[in-house]
C-alpha cells in the first residue's frame, strides 16, 4: 500500500481534476491482488460529491456508479468464463445462427461487426421519448430486430474494432434472461454488490425512489432527450433495451469492485485454469491487441495506462469514466470511477487525467 504522502499526492491529483469539472465525484484504489485476495486493507480514496447540484452526497464506500462497460468484463465475460467451464459454450463455434463469426471472435472483437450504432433514435421514433414505459419484451424484440440488420464491415480476425454491437449479440446468446444468470454468478462471492437497474421508471420517478431510499448514487449526464440522469443507465442503447445489456448496465461501489477482483482470483467465480484462458492477449497483425472479454494494455506508451501495468495485464475502460486494471504478472491493481460525464459527454478531458492518475501510480505500485 502507498505510504501517507504518495496517497496525498493522488488525492490531490483528483481533486484538482474535479475542480476543473471533469466529472462532480471520484474514487480510487490500488495496491496488490493478493491483499484482495486475503481480505487485508487497501488504499482507498474518495473525493467530490455525487453531482454538481447543491444538496448533493459526499462521495464515500457506498456511493454508487454507473459502471459503463467494465459491464463487458464484470458481468458478460464473466458469464462467458462460466459458461466454458461448464461445457456449454465452445469458444469456436458460432452463437448467432446465420453469421460467421464465433465466441472467441466476439469476445475478443475480431467478429468484423461495426463498433457502434445509435439504435435508441429508431427506438425513440417507433416508441417515443416515454419509451420506459413500454414494456421490456416489446422493446427487446424491435432493439434485436435493429441488431440483426447490421451486416459486418471486414471479415472474421482481419482486425480488431471495439464494438458494442458485438457484445450486444454475446449478451443475447448467453442468456435469455442475462440479469438473473451474473446476479447468481455474482452471489458466489457474497461481498459483491454489483448490480444492474431496471430502465422501466422516468427519470423523476428514479430521482425520487433513490432519495426515498436514502441512496447516494453519483449523477452523469444531463441527457439532451431524458434529462438529468440518476440510478438510469447513461448508454442510451442500453437504456431503450431496458438497462440490462451485454456491453452496459452495471453499477456498484468502489468496494463491490475490490471484492470482485478479490473473488475472481480466488477462483470463486471460475477457475484460474478458466480465467488464464480468457486473459490470454491475441493480436490482429495491425497494432490491435485483446484478450478474451478483457482489453490489453497498448505495447507502446499510447494507451490510458502508460507503462504502469505489463503487457500481460488484463482491464477494461468505461465511457462514463470508469477503468479497472489487474496485472497478474506483477500482482498489481488499480481501480478508477469518475462520473466525467457529469454535466455533459463531451468533456473528454478523463482521457488526460485517467494517463496522468496511471503514471503516478508507478511510484507507488
Amino acid at each position: 500500500m502507498a505510504n501517507s504522502r504518495g496517497l496525498d499526492r493522488i488525492r490531490e491529483g483528483m481533486e484538482r481534476a474535479l475542480s476543473v469539472g471533469i466529472g462532480s465525484g471520484m474514487a480510487a484504489s490500488f495496491g496488490r491482488i493478493e491483499d484482495l485476495v486475503s481480505g487485508r486493507p487497501t488504499a482507498e480514496i474518495y473525493v467530490g460529491r455525487t453531482s454538481g447540484f447543491c444538496g448533493s452526497d459526499e462521495v464515500g464506500s457506498s456511493t454508487r456508479f454507473d459502471l459503463a462497460s467494465l459491464s463487458k468484463i464484470l458481468g458478460t465475460t464473466l458469464l462467458a468464463m462460466k459458461r466454458v467451464e461448464e461445457g456449454s459454450l465452445r469458444l469456436d463455434e458460432a452463437p448467432v445462427p446465420g453469421r460467421p463469426f464465433t465466441w472467441r471472435q466476439l469476445l475478443r472483437h475480431a467478429s468484423g461487426l461495426p463498433a457502434w450504432r445509435p439504435f435508441y433514435e429508431a427506438m425513440i421514433g417507433r416508441f417515443g421519448t416515454g419509451l420506459h414505459s413500454v414494456p421490456v419484451e416489446e422493446r427487446a424484440r424491435f432493439f434485436f430486430e435493429l441488431l440483426d440488420q447490421v451486416g459486418q464491415e471486414s471479415e472474421p480476425e482481419e482486425r480488431i474494432v471495439y464494438s458494442d454491437l458485438g457484445f450486444l449479440h454475446l449478451g443475447r446468446a448467453l442468456s435469455a434472461d442475462m440479469e438473473s444468470d451474473v446476479v447468481s454468478l455474482w452471489g458466489s462471492a457474497p461481498c459483491v454488490g454489483l448490480h444492474y437497474r431496471s430502465a422501466s421508471h422516468s427519470v423523476m420517478e428514479e430521482r425520487l425512489a433513490i432519495q426515498a431510499r436514502g441512496e447516494s448514487v453519483t449523477m452523469t449526464e444531463i441527457c439532451p432527450w431524458r434529462g438529468p440522469l440518476v440510478g438510469l443507465v447513461h448508454d442510451d442503447n442500453c437504456f431503450t433495451l431496458g438497462g440490462v445489456a451485454g456491453h452496459a448496465g452495471v453499477f456498484g461501489t468502489l468496494p463491490d469492485l475490490l471484492a470482485w477482483i478479490g473473488a475472481l482470483f480466488r477462483g470463486e467465480f471460475v477457475s484460474m485454469r478458466t480465467l488464464r484462458e480468457f486473459a490470454t492477449p491475441w493480436s490482429d497483425g495491425h497494432g490491435g491487441r485483446r484478450a478474451l472479454g478483457f482489453d490489453c494494455p497498448a505495447q507502446d506508451e499510447s494507451g490510458s495506462t502508460g507503462f504502469t501495468f505489463s503487457p500481460d495485464s488484463i482491464g477494461h475502460l468505461g465511457f462514463t469514466g470508469t477503468s479497472l486494471w489487474m496485472d497478474p504478472v506483477n500482482g498489481h491493481y488499480a481501480v478508477l470511477l469518475t462520473n466525467r460525464v457529469h454535466p455533459t459527454r463531451e468533456d473528454n478531458r478523463i482521457r488526460v487525467f485517467r494517463r496522468a492518475f496511471h503514471e503516478e501510480l508507478r511510484n507507488h505500485l
